[in-house]
């Protein structure tokens, strides 16, 4: 399952955004479960001291992250992608 639309959120900086990250995942873990909803992290450096947070929705996280705000985005590149929550699969699924 590779089509649909992504969609990605900044956090920024990674130490100031565990706050808002608690409550993406709490959103997420209150909804109900959807096939091939995965919610995905970026940490992004580009050789500055602290690390830029970006989530990634796949296609079937549409709604939350509608909901959150996030902009329709390219397929982002599984490398460097962790899961936060969400299908176990998300690599085979979206990327295989």
């Amino acid at each position: 399952m590779s089509g649909g639309e992504w969609f990605s959120l900044p956090l920024g900086d990674a130490l100031c955004a565990q706050p808002l990250l608690d409550d993406l995942l709490a959103d997420f873990a209150a909804r109900p479960a959807v096939d091939g909803q995965a919610l995905l992290l970026l940490r992004e450096t580009d050789g500055r001291l602290q690390c830029e947070l970006t989530a990634y929705f796949t296609p079937a996280a549409a709604s939350l992250a509608r909901a959150w705000g996030a902009r329709p985005c390219l397929r982002p590149s599984p490398d460097n992608l962790e899961r936060l929550a969400g299908d176990a699969g998300w690599r085979a699924r979206w990327f295989g």
